[in-house]
Order: structure tokens, then C-alpha cells, then sequence
């Protein structure tokens, strides 16, 4: 079975991401297909792994081609335990880790997402905002004039559907979309901004547009979600 394994939010205060009950079915997979292998060998020091973390087969996705993608599962299908684990949060939610569970299943291989936080719907929860229609984006457009037409694109799209709209940002670009986003929107409109969810310096709030111009949100460099809804 191909087990997609959570790890932790927080890259300052890492906390144990998964429950202990499903502790024992991580522990039996000694090769594991990551985003990156630094972080993932970060989390599996959480795991309590039986064997040492330099003796497990740690292959980051990207590097793989189609073929040793689908021996990998090949293998599993013929009983060895193999892991799917993103960077942070839970794998194949904007994550590589997808295009293996999609393989997976093409090739008859049965997949089994373990429970673990999720950063998209802790933000969602702790925002206020509709949680009954959402829609993440993943990242923003890059270019900034692209960027802003987009923004006012889905905050009408927010207020003709009453839908909450999500989006993540490379934690270096944090500054740029705060700022697009408070040029951007409407006064009236509902902003969370939301960081380092699950660990020590966890911050999420919402307000008004119009209020969090006052006094912009500074989350830094730390990982961040923005949820709007007008």
C-alpha cells in the first residue's frame, strides 16, 4: 500500500504530525518518496523510525523519472510499504506528491492518505470565512499586473458565489501580496492572513480590508495563507 504520510506545519517548532495509532504503518516503510530530502529527513526524526534515517531510501520526486516511478510501484503493489511525504503539511495537496497517487491508481496500486494537518483547512477554520465554499487558488499569478487583475477577478468571483478564496505564496514574496491584496480589494472585504499555523508563533486573524490597512499583517519569511471573502 502506498501510505501518504503528513509532517509538520511549523519549520520553527515542529510538532508530531501524525496520530499515534497510525504511527506502526510509517514505521514498516523504508522507502519514501519526498518533495525535498532535507526536510523530509527532519520529520522522519519525529517518526521513532526502528531503523536509522540514513538507511532508509529517501528519492525526491522530481528526480524520478516515469519508468522508476512505475517500478516503485510495481514494488509496492507486491507488498513493501512505500511513503509519499510533501515538504510540509499533507502530501499531494499542491505538492509533486500527486502525480505518484496518480500513478498509483492507474496502475491498480491502493493508496491510503493518513490523518495530519492540513494548513489550507486550519486557515479555513480559524478564518471565520464561508467554509461551506472555498476555492484555493495554489499561488498567485507572478507578474504583478497579472497579479492584480487576478486579485479583483476573485473577489468578484467571492462576492457573486459567496466563496471563500485561498491562496499560499513563496514565503519571500509574503511583503508583495500583502501589499497588492490591501491596494487591491475592496474596503468592505473580509481578509485572514494566516502563519506559522500549529507551531509557537501561529498567528491567524481576520479583518476588513479597510482595517488591516491600518496596520498590515508582518509575517516575515514564515510560511503564510491569505483568505478573502467579499
Amino acid at each position: 500500500m502506498l501510505h501518504l504520510v503528513p509532517s509538520p506545519l511549523s519549520q520553527k517548532t515542529p510538532k508530531a504530525p501524525l496520530l499515534q495509532a497510525d504511527l506502526h504503518l510509517v514505521q514498516q516503510c523504508k522507502v519514501w518518496l519526498v518533495e525535498n530530502a532535507k526536510p523530509a529527513r527532519a520529520a522522519l526524526g519525529d517518526f521513532n523510525m526502528p531503523v536509522a534515517i540514513r538507511d532508509l531510501q529517501i528519492l525526491e520526486i522530481s528526480k524520478l523519472d516515469l519508468n522508476q516511478r512505475s517500478a516503485l510501484i510495481e514494488q509496492c503493489k507486491a507488498g513493501e510499504p512505500i511513503a509519499v511525504m510533501s515538504d510540509a503539511g499533507c502530501p499531494g495537496v499542491a505538492d509533486p506528491g500527486a502525480e505518484i497517487v496518480a500513478l498509483a491508481h492507474k496502475m491498480g496500486c491502493p493508496v491510503n492518505p493518513l490523518v495530519g494537518p492540513s494548513s489550507i483547512l486550519l486557515a479555513l477554520m480559524g478564518s471565520g470565512l464561508n467554509g461551506q465554499s472555498f476555492r484555493f487558488h495554489g499561488y498567485p499569478p507572478l507578474e504583478p499586473a497579472q497579479r492584480d487583475i487576478w486579485i479583483k477577478q476573485t473577489e468578484r468571483e467571492s462576492k457573486s458565489q459567496n466563496c471563500t478564496q485561498l491562496v499560499i505564496e513563496t514565503p519571500f514574496r509574503n511583503d508583495k501580496l500583502i501589499e497588492a491584496l490591501l491596494k487591491q480589494l475592496s474596503d468592505s472585504t473580509l481578509l485572514c492572513v494566516g502563519w506559522d499555523l500549529t507551531g509557537d508563533d501561529q498567528f491567524i486573524q481576520t479583518k476588513t480590508v479597510a482595517n488591516w490597512r491600518k496596520q498590515p499583517p508582518a509575517p516575515g519569511k514564515l510560511p503564510c495563507l491569505f483568505l478573502w471573502l467579499a
